[in-house]
């Protein structure tokens, strides 16, 4: 798979890529492993992976840990698809995918903007990022896995796909062949999110990576992910970031991008 790729920082303790796929590729990759462990944050879409006999879906609400010591398949069918790439020194634990929480996409737009204006020296920016790959590195018990649920699968995959359908929940029932009462119970019992709440962490992540790039027209962003007016986009947007779409895109505009 084809990606360009760009370096945000790097040190010898760990190296921030960005990511992005240069073109669509809906086969399965061959199976590998990774020279070195790493952490990869889907910033856009989804993709899916295969470690050993357990499949699932990784998308913005989801962190993929890989190990050297664990062979894996993807199949990454999006084109543009970006994703934050953070290789590291030490085998900290098995394969495995984690929860990945809005805050950690937060924090690394800021730690980006930072660096882009020079405002970060080496330490401020290693220990933190040292702190999120210790936090999202999955323990022995969530790599190996219950065995995800399918339907649960279907359903991630369904909504990450296009976040910003507005489907009700029998519409998202059927595509991943469940009972809807089923879905909702066994999605919040393996994810911790409703249906709903990880639809909407997928928007806000979408509405984050968008700002960051300096997005001006804020009513067509709302409309874009889903939402029927900018008053709405604004009010989810400032309840899960604690500030507007129009502020938080000048807090992230870095002045050495300008």
């Amino acid at each position: 798979m084809a990606y360009s790729r760009r370096i945000v920082f790097e040190s010898a303790l760990l190296s921030w890529q960005q990511l992005t796929l240069a073109a669509p590729d809906p086969a399965w990759s061959d199976s590998y492993r990774v020279d070195g462990p790493r952490l990869l944050l889907p910033l856009s879409a989804c993709f899916e992976c295969r470690i050993g006999a357990h499949g699932f879906v990784c998308d913005p609400a989801s962190a993929l840990w890989l190990s050297p010591s664990q062979r894996y398949r993807l199949r990454r069918p999006w084109a543009d698809k970006r994703s934050a790439l953070l290789i590291v020194g030490e085998d900290l634990g098995p394969s495995g995918r984690s929860p990945l929480p809005l805050a950690v996409h937060l924090q690394m737009a800021g730690w980006s903007q930072a660096l882009a204006a020079q405002q970060l020296e080496r330490l401020d920016i290693e220990e933190p990022l040292a702190a999120v790959v210790r936090a999202l590195v999955p323990t022995t018990g969530e790599a190996s896995m219950r065995r995800p649920h399918r339907a649960v699968e279907r359903a991630r995959e369904y909504i990450a796909a296009e976040p910003q359908r507005d489907d009700a929940l029998t519409e998202i029932a059927r595509a991943a062949n469940c009972s809807a009462f089923h879905l909702a119970r066994r999605f919040r019992l393996q994810t911790g999110l409703s249906l709903h709440g990880f639809r909407t962490r997928l928007r806000m992540t979408l509405a984050l990576d968008r700002l960051r790039k300096g997005e001006r027209n804020l009513s067509a962003l709302a409309a874009e992910l889903g939402y029927a007016s900018h008053s709405h986009f604004t009010g989810v947007f400032r309840r899960n970031f604690g500030l507007t779409p129009s502020r938080m895109r000048t807090n992230l505009a870095a002045p050495a991008l300008r």
